[in-house]
């Protein structure tokens, strides 16, 4: 009786030359019919597509698919149940490929391939975000991630691997810090169990190995009703070769052995130049790989409730082999129309870019440009990080870096306020200070015999943060910098050390950034546009001194202001402060408190910093 219930849906489909909405993909529960699931795959030039899994034995004969002509192939059969699918794709007529479906929201990832599975039906997920609000990008603290890393340990000399679930306990960890939004680096389906998750495949489906899509709406509700925000760390650059689409549009040569690019309507070849981080290129200025990552951010603002996205590496996204040499981005590919589809799905979302100027491209295509002319909010400021990087480390001629420019400089990049940059002292992209001190840059700066090497990769470290979290711009921290850890850079499995949170250094460490978060958001003099700079000779002082403050702007009376002090040297200083009203100062890191009529001299020690507010 299925086989003939089967039959005649798809006859009636056979009938059929559009679907009633515009889709590309997916799993579509009673679409044409009550009691069934329509199976739809984006497959255009191919000569033949059908429907597989464990409902019909892999048979590729039983659910033939049918065609629109424009691409978009789709079968109707009774609901199945519980199991694993896939599509048979005839490549040509002398080649074709098992996959899984590029629209996968689960996958069953073992050693017989990467299907696609689809759950037995259960109850809708119950969301308790309705009141929920995204923050506004001035009041963003931001915490980057490794779900594998950060929830992850090693027991009985054995990796034991963050996931969605063991996430959960750290929330409330993350919000008594201080933080109002997490970013967790890329959790899209990868190969294998472990990875940073810069080598995607399926990009509709968590990484099996952090859980099911139950489990990360528990996770990301869990976030909003302890007022942290989620953004997803996505890579849309590049693919792993096991993607669907490179599967079913492999390389194909014309008779003297050139690509024909024109046969690939998502990917296309690029030099290493262009795309370094291995994987297979995608072309995001065809109209097929355009859409189809529109679904993509569409799909997880709505279904997960996540509140945006870091774009890593815009540039790749946004290069156009066609016409390298376009000065600026164009509104109808790359980011500008994956950003206005996130828009349209959530206008509120956080679009967050990763730039660096690409070779072979136009000069003035700028990270400016770039938060101009498409709908992303910020980009990350890597002139902060490898600036103040260079300082703390002492490098070669360390005093002659323009510190006040990567702290207060972000109209010298042609940008209208301070929450178009995200400002940090270390990411997933960098060794973590306190290790590069601790294991390199120790050698060549002069510490007294009474501080430890870890003491002063710690007093350094702590110095960076202060900075960080004073300047204009949206901060981030990278996990395990509130305690100082110090655990080296690789992207194998590196757990983060939470036994240090015991240890008395690091537990101060600790105290002192909440403190330091907990100003940022109760300060907004420190959330504004506003620095002044005192002048300072840094090449022979290494002082930086500066205000922040907040004025109404009718009467332009001062409401809010914060002074801070950054001694970058290797000696004690004593410095100026001069604040707007009389009373008591205290100074967030030292705890001393300051009474005061104007001005105020504080005694800083070496890689010491003072933060100065007002207390009555």
């Amino acid at each position: 009786m299925r086989d003939v219930i089967t039959h005649s849906l798809q006859t009636q489909s056979l009938g059929i030359n559009m679907l009633p909405i515009d889709i590309r993909g997916g799993v579509y529960h009673d679409l044409l019919a009550p009691n069934t699931t329509t199976f739809v795959m984006y497959a255009p030039f191919k000569p033949y597509v059908s429907l597989v899994g464990d409902f019909n034995g892999w048979n590729s004969r039983a659910n033939r698919m049918v065609t629109d002509g424009r691409g978009v192939w789709w079968t109707t059969i009774p609901r199945p149940g519980e199991t694993r699918y896939g599509y048979y794709v005839a490549i040509d007529d002398q080649s074709h490929a098992w996959v899984g479906d590029p629209y996968a929201t689960q996958l069953k990832w073992t050693t017989d391939g990467p299907w696609a599975y689809l759950a037995a039906q259960s109850p809708a997920f119950t969301w308790h975000d309705q009141a929920w609000q995204t923050p506004a990008l001035r009041d963003l603290i931001i915490y980057e991630l490794c779900v594998r890393d950060f929830a992850g340990r090693w027991f009985a000399n054995r990796p034991h691997y963050g996931t969605f679930r063991s996430l959960l306990p750290y929330v409330d960890y993350l919000a008594e810090l201080g933080v109002n939004a997490i970013e967790l680096m890329p959790i899209q389906a990868f190969p294998g169990d472990s990875s940073w998750g810069y080598n995607p495949v399926f990009y509709f489906a968590p990484a099996q190995s952090y859980g099911t899509p139950a489990e990360f709406k528990q996770f990301v509700d869990a976030c909003h009703q302890r007022g942290l925000a989620v953004i997803l760390d996505v890579a849309f650059n590049h693919a792993w070769g096991q993607h669907p689409y490179y599967q079913i549009y492999p390389p194909m040569y014309g008779p003297k052995g050139e690509w024909l690019d024109d046969w690939n309507p998502f990917f296309h070849h690029t030099s290493q130049a262009v795309n370094g981080w291995g994987g297979v290129d995608w072309d995001h200025f065809a109209g097929e790989t355009t859409r189809y990552f529109q679904d993509i951010v569409r799909f997880w603002l709505r279904e997960y409730h996540v509140d945006g996205f870091r774009f890593d590496w815009v540039c790749g996204v946004d290069y156009d082999s066609r016409n390298p040499m376009n000065p600026g981005f164009d509104p109808y590919h790359g980011m500008s129309a994956i950003g206005w589809a996130a828009r349209q799905e959530k206008p509120d979302c956080l679009l967050i870019g990763e730039f660096w100027q690409l070779d072979g491209t136009h000069p003035i295509k700028s990270a400016a440009k770039l938060v101009q002319e498409t709908p992303l909010d910020a980009y990350w400021n890597g002139d902060f990080h490898h600036i103040l990087d260079d300082v703390l480390n002492q490098r070669w001629e360390w005093e002659k870096r323009d510190i006040f420019r990567a702290i207060g400089g972000f109209r010298d990049y042609g940008l209208t306020t301070a929450t178009q940059v995200v400002n940090y002292s270390c990411s997933h992209d960098e060794v973590r200070p306190e290790h590069e001190i601790i294991f390199y840059s120790q050698r060549h700066i002069t510490r007294p015999a009474s501080m430890t090497i870890q003491q002063l990769a710690q007093a350094k470290a702590l110095l960076g943060l202060a900075t960080l979290l004073t300047a204009p711009g949206i901060p981030m921290l990278y996990a395990g910098q509130e305690f100082a850890e110090d655990a080296p850079r690789t992207i194998d499995f590196q757990p983060l050390h939470w036994d240090k949170l015991q240890q008395g250094d690091h537990q101060r460490h600790h105290q002192l950034v909440k403190r330091l978060v907990a100003a940022r958001r109760a300060h907004p003099a420190l959330a504004s546009d506003h620095i002044r700079f005192y002048p300072n000779d840094f090449p022979r002082e290494q002082i930086v001194r500066f205000d922040r403050c907040l004025a109404d702007e009718g009467s332009g009376k001062v409401t809010d202001f914060v002074a801070v002090a950054l001694n970058f040297s290797d000696g004690r200083r004593e410095v100026e402060l001069t604040l707007p009203w009389p009373g008591r100062w205290q100074d967030l890191i030292s705890e001393k408190v300051y009474t005061v009529a104007q001005n105020v001299w504080l005694p800083l020690s070496r890689w010491q910093a003072a933060v100065l507010v007002y207390v009555g």
